[in-house]
């Protein structure tokens, strides 16, 4: 399931254009301190202990997202580069 949506991911981020593929990954690794912050906050404030170890694990999502967009940058470049 989760290769699934992977894929999923990747399609829809190669489909888009190698500045917004930019723009992408910027945002996501942006995104990272925030959520992570947020996810350390609602754990105090719930007092959820070590049970908040599953919500920094979902925090961290920006980080695939933005993989995939390099990834797919890093395709593109590739590409171009054999094509030249």
């Amino acid at each position: 399931m989760i290769r699934d949506h992977v894929r999923h991911l990747h399609r829809a981020i190669d489909e888009q254009s190698l500045p917004l593929r930019g723009v992408i990954t910027l945002a996501a690794l942006a995104s990272l301190p925030v959520f992570g912050t947020a996810v350390r906050g609602l754990g105090a404030a719930l007092d959820l202990g070590r049970l908040v170890l599953p919500l920094l694990v979902l925090a961290h999502v920006p980080v695939v997202v933005a993989l995939v967009a390099v990834w797919s940058i890093g395709c593109d470049v590739c590409r171009s580069d054999r094509s030249a």
